[in-house]
């Protein structure tokens, strides 16, 4: 088994936000970053929306309600940096070095997310910043 989780590139920031159509609306009027689809993404409990910025992309998040993820994020600090993912070959051996490694995860196993497979390290592992994993899908 490999000794480390190699990353290709960053995928995208992930950014927790109340409205995610005022959102895009801000980044499109303030910076020209072009708005994208909404998908609503009921197992995960947001709306999401990626925005292409040069080379990587944004991905903005909406909490589809206060019980979620999202919502709690939102609740106890307010819109910003959600998490940071970063792109590998795969995400299940990702998951096995990480593990290996003696870092807490939130996922035991790679499931699908708006990227691709997805899985995520717990920010107590990794200097207080919520970490993905992200195997794009071809």
């Amino acid at each position: 088994m490999r000794r480390e989780c190699t990353v290709q590139y960053i995928d995208h920031v992930g950014v927790a936000v109340n409205d995610i159509e005022a959102s895009m609306g801000f980044f499109r009027d303030t910076f020209g970053i072009e708005s994208s689809t909404i998908t609503v993404m009921e197992e995960h409990g947001v709306k999401a929306a990626l925005l292409l910025v040069g080379q990587t992309r944004l991905e903005l998040l909406e909490p589809l309600g206060p019980e979620t993820a999202v919502g709690r994020f939102l609740q106890q600090r307010g819109e910003g940096l959600h998490h940071l993912a970063l792109n590998v070959n795969s995400v299940g051996q990702g998951l096995e070095v990480v593990k290996a490694r003696g870092l807490r995860v939130i996922d035991r196993k790679p499931r699908e997310g708006l990227t691709g497979m997805v899985a995520f390290i717990h920010p107590e592992s990794t200097g207080g910043i919520l970490m993905e994993l992200v195997q794009s899908i071809e």
